[in-house]
C-alpha cells in the first residue's frame, strides 16, 4: 500500500474521535479502528470517515489484524479506551500483531500503577509503550488538548513531533505537551490534575451555595460577581465555565435549579485520594472534594436527615471581598498540595519530574488553565514550593483575616465548607513550629510500644515512656 498511515487511533468515542480529527485537519494520515458489536457498534469507523470531511483520507477498520498490517512500520498506535477490563482484552488482541520497535500510547484514564507494569511488559517483547494523560475534554481534543507522557524517552522522541502539534499552545505559543518522566509519570500527572480539578470545582460550589445564603444576592448578582472575578487573578477556565452554566434559562428560569444536587465522580478523583494516603502526602482538599461528592450523592438519607435538624435564620452578610480573598488563598493551597504530591512521587519512583514542564502543560488546553497555573511556570523554575514564594506568602498574610470570616459566615448560615476548611486546617498545620503529634507518639507508645524520639536527645533512637514498666 502506497502512503501508508503513519499513525493508527483505536477508539472512536468522543476523546478518540476529536483526538483523530485533530490529527487530520494537522495533515496527519491516519487508519481508525472501532470494534463491532452487532446492533450497537457496526461501522463506526467507516460513519466517522462519512461525517467529518478531514478524516475522508482516513482508513477505516473493524478487523484488528488488517488495521494493524495497514499502519507503516514502526507504527505508532494511539488508544483511547477506557481503563481496566477493556484496555486489557484490546492490548492482549493487539500484542500478537505487533513488530519490534512499534509504539503504543494509551490515552486513557489508566491508572499510573497498571502503566508502569505495561512500560516494562512491553519493552520486554522489544514494543514501546507510552502513557499519554489527556486533558481538555471534547473541545481540547478537537482544538489542542494538554497531553502528558511517560514511559521510554526515546519513544517519546519518535512521537513527539506530531503530538507538539496536535497540542494547545499557550499565550507564549509553546506546545502544551511535555514528557514528564518514566513509567507512569504521565498518568499519575494526569490523575493529579484531576484531583486538583475536583478541589477547584468544590470550592466555587461552595462559593456559589454560600453567597445564595445571604438574601442580597440572588442568580444575577452572582453571575455579576463571577463575571467580575474571571477578569482579576482569579481568573479560570472552571470559573469560566461556572458562570456559562449559570446563564442558561428554560423558560425563563434558571437551568442550574433543574438539576438534581447528586454529584457523580469516574475514580480518578477517589484514585488521587488514595495516592496521596499511600506517599504520606496531605492532599486534603482533594480527599474533601470527593468526600462532598459521596454525601451529596445520597440524596434519599440527606432528606431524611434535614427532617431532624432545624435549620438556622440569620441576617449574617457575606462579604463579598472576604469571599473572594478566601477563594484566592484556598486555591493557592490546593495547587500547593497537588504539586507537593507530584514532587514527592518523583523522588520516590525516580520519575525526575519537572515541576515547570507540568504547570506549562497545564498552562492551556485542560481544565485547569488559569492565570495562576501560568505563573507557576516561573515559580517552578526556581524549585521553590506554593507556599515558599514570596508574592504568595504576602497574598496569604493579607487573605487570613478575610478567611477567617468566610469560614465563620459558612458556620453562621450552617453551610458545609469542606474545601475552604480543609484547605484554612492545612495551612495551618503545615505553618505550625511545634504540633500536637507528641501527644499522640505517647498514646501510640502507651498502648503499642511504638517508641517516639526525644527532643532532649539528639539521636534518631526510639525511646519509650516511663509508663511502660508499670503497665506490666
Amino acid at each position: 500500500m502506497k502512503n501508508k498511515p503513519n499513525w493508527g487511533v483505536i477508539g472512536l468515542g468522543v476523546m478518540g474521535t476529536g483526538l483523530s480529527r485533530n490529527f487530520a485537519k494537522k495533515g496527519i494520515h491516519l487508519a481508525l479502528y472501532n470494534r463491532h458489536i452487532e446492533g450497537v457498534e457496526e461501522n463506526i469507523a467507516e460513519k466517522h470517515c462519512q461525517k467529518y470531511p478531514e478524516l475522508e483520507t482516513a482508513l477505516p477498520y473493524e478487523d484488528l489484524s488488517l488495521f494493524i498490517h495497514a499502519v507503516e512500520i514502526p507504527r505508532k498506535i494511539l488508544l483511547m479506551l477506557p481503563a481496566g477490563v477493556v484496555i486489557d482484552s484490546v492490548l492482549n488482541q493487539l500484542t500478537p500483531l505487533l513488530s519490534n520497535g512499534d509504539i503504543i500510547i494509551d490515552g486513557g484514564n489508566s491508572h499510573f500503577e497498571d502503566t508502569e507494569k505495561r512500560v516494562i511488559e512491553f519493552a520486554g517483547i522489544g514494543i514501546y509503550f507510552l502513557g499519554m494523560g489527556v486533558s481538555g475534554g471534547e473541545e481540547g481534543a478537537l482544538n489542542g488538548p494538554s497531553l502528558m507522557l511517560g514511559g521510554d524517552k526515546h519513544a517519546y522522541s519518535l512521537v513527539s513531533k506530531e503530538l507538539e502539534i496536535i497540542a494547545a499552545k499557550n499565550s507564549n505559543g509553546t506546545p502544551c505537551c511535555a514528557y514528564l518522566g518514566s513509567g507512569g509519570a504521565g498518568h499519575f500527572v494526569k490523575m493529579i490534575h484531576n484531583g486538583i480539578e475536583y478541589a477547584e470545582m468544590q470550592l466555587l460550589a461552595e462559593v456559589f451555595e454560600l453567597t445564595q445564603a445571604d438574601p442580597k444576592h440572588d442568580l444575577i448578582s452572582i453571575k455579576k460577581i463571577f463575571s467580575k472575578w474571571q477578569k482579576t487573578s482569579s481568573e479560570s477556565y472552571l470559573l469560566k465555565v461556572t458562570l456559562s452554566v449559570l446563564n442558561y434559562t428554560k423558560k425563563g428560569h434558571p437551568f442550574i435549579n433543574l438539576i438534581k444536587d447528586e454529584a457523580s465522580n469516574k475514580g480518578t478523583g477517589a484514585w488521587a485520594t488514595a495516592s496521596g494516603a499511600k506517599l504520606g502526602n496531605a492532599n486534603s482538599m482533594m480527599a474533601a472534594a470527593l468526600y462532598a461528592r459521596f454525601t451529596s450523592s445520597d440524596k434519599v438519607t440527606r432528606e431524611a436527615m434535614a427532617k431532624h435538624f432545624s435549620k438556622i435564620k440569620t441576617n449574617h452578610a457575606i462579604s463579598l471581598d472576604a469571599l473572594k480573598k478566601a477563594y484566592d488563598v484556598s486555591r493557592l493551597i490546593n495547587h500547593h498540595q497537588g504539586f507537593e504530591m507530584i514532587r514527592e512521587a518523583s523522588l520516590i519512583f525516580g520519575w525526575k519530574i519537572n515541576l515547570s514542564s507540568v504547570a506549562l502543560v497545564w498552562s492551556e488546553g485542560c481544565i485547569l488553565k488559569s492565570t495562576l497555573m501560568f505563573s507557576l511556570i516561573d515559580v517552578f523554575k526556581s524549585n521553590k514550593k506554593i507556599l515558599e514564594f514570596s508574592p504568595f506568602i504576602r497574598e496569604i498574610n493579607s487573605g487570613m483575616q478575610a478567611w477567617e470570616e468566610t469560614l465563620d459566615s459558612g458556620i453562621k448560615h450552617r453551610i458545609p465548607l469542606g474545601c475552604f476548611s480543609s484547605a484554612w486546617n492545612y495551612f495551618l498545620a503545615i505553618t505550625q513550629k511545634q504540633s500536637n503529634a507528641n501527644l499522640i507518639q505517647a498514646q501510640r507508645d502507651y498502648f503499642g510500644a511504638h517508641g517516639f524520639k526525644r527532643t532532649d536527645i539528639k539521636n534518631e533512637v526510639l525511646h519509650h515512656g516511663p509508663w511502660s514498666s508499670k503497665k506490666n
